[in-house]
């Protein structure tokens, strides 16, 4: 009996660990990329700050680059558990000190927090957990657990958009710190970082793959790096400044957090779409189709010229197209090098990536003050995506060769 009650337990663990990586993506994604340009008129006229300033502070995305390394090794080695719940306390407190802020420095040591919670967050434990929960059908399961950051975006703009309409951004940043707050008390509950039961298939125990440093002296870790690189400069020169860019080019305030909601929407089917499709065909090939959509749907959007159905047209493209992106880099790693190093992997990556992470916002921040507009910074991102597509295929040929241990039948 007891042992029925055991295997009861943790064969349903594994359904805490998928929710609390999903709403980890919901509310820290959700706050910190499709709810951040609400913020920046509120900031502009409590502080006065330029939107460069403001885009700034998204710069310091480099941070989480910083630590992921470090993040990623201490995991394959202590496991995900420790560095999951840490961390999702501290972007907690990133979001809980802010209504504080008298001062910009303020401004920067908070994103840092945030940025430095990334790798513990978001980005490397999902991409080990989900693969050891439920090693049959990762590549689904993989897209379920990042369709939670656009659930975020789905609910998080329209939240924000209340909260500030009704309150203030004081307010506001409190209440996302308190959710992600109660969210860490729920993954120190009922996240392990592997089964126990045996239930359990038998893979999740699987070692085979590169090891660390064979994999960063292959061809197709540097080419993949870049391609991946390249690829996320949507998260951090388009997502977060979307909503003042549509305003620009001719939409309402209140239709561009709508079309975020959209985006949000939208980026739950592609992911789990794009998730289940990653169990036949090769995720290089989806994230290249990925990337395209999304340039696709910026040019469209500019090439509009403040036409509203153009608009809209470039928007439900671009929803299609973006959320597959989050859902697949994991699915990379694993499909170049395999799960034994994943996430030193990962980290290192994402350090050698750390370039993009603070040029994209600045970017885009610097060229809206000097032309009143992002088409610039837009058409320059279209450019790069084209080169990340340019990257992953490379990575795919190379991938043929004869130390190909994963490629796709």
């Amino acid at each position: 009996m007891i042992n029925r009650i055991f295997s009861f337990i943790e064969e349903n663990r594994r359904w805490g660990v998928f929710f609390t990586l999903f709403f980890s993506g919901s509310f820290v994604i959700g706050i910190n990329v499709y709810s951040f340009g609400l913020f920046i008129e509120p900031l502009e006229k409590e502080f006065g700050w330029t939107r460069e300033q403001i885009s700034l502070g998204y710069s310091l995305s480099f941070v989480s680059s910083l630590f992921a390394p470090l993040v990623g090794k201490l995991i394959d080695i202590k496991g995900s558990k420790i560095f999951l719940v840490s961390s999702i306390f501290l972007v907690s407190a990133g979001f809980l000190l802010r209504p504080l802020m008298t001062d910009f420095s303020h401004w920067i040591i908070l994103n840092s927090m945030v940025f430095a919670g990334y790798p513990g967050a978001l980005m490397i434990p999902a991409g080990i957990l989900i693969q050891v929960w439920f090693p049959e059908t990762k590549g689904r399961m993989m897209g379920l657990a990042t369709a939670g950051h656009n659930f975020g975006g789905l609910i998080m703009p329209i939240i924000t958009f209340i909260l500030l309409s009704y309150f203030d951004w004081k307010v506001s940043y409190f209440v996302f710190g308190i959710l992600v707050f109660l969210l860490g008390i729920f993954a120190l509950t009922v996240v392990k970082n592997k089964p126990s039961n045996l239930n359990v298939n038998s893979e999740v125990t699987n070692n085979d793959g590169f090891e660390f440093m064979s994999a960063v002296k292959t061809k197709q870790f540097i080419t993949l790096t870049l391609g991946i690189t390249f690829a996320c400069f949507t998260y951090n020169g388009i997502m977060p400044q979307m909503v003042p860019h549509l305003t620009t080019e001719g939409l309402g305030l209140a239709s561009a957090t709508f079309a975020m909601t959209y985006i949000g929407a939208m980026g739950i089917l592609s992911k789990i779409i794009f998730g289940r499709f990653s169990e036949k065909y090769s995720s290089l090939y989806l994230t290249c189709a990925s990337v395209f959509l999304q340039s696709l749907a910026l040019l469209i959007i500019l090439m509009a010229q403040g036409n509203i159905m153009g608009i809209w047209l470039g928007i439900i493209i671009f929803g299609m197209g973006f959320a597959g992106l989050g859902a697949m880099i994991a699915l990379n790693i694993t499909e170049c090098f395999g799960l034994k190093s994943l996430s030193t992997i990962w980290g290192t990556l994402s350090f050698f990536g750390i370039w993009a992470t603070f040029l994209a916002p600045w970017m885009m921040g610097r060229i809206f003050d000097s032309t009143s507009s992002y088409r610039l910074g837009h058409l320059i991102t279209i450019g790069i995506f084209l080169l990340a597509i340019l990257f992953l295929l490379l990575t795919k040929y190379l991938n043929h060769g004869e130390n190909y241990l994963f490629k796709k039948k």
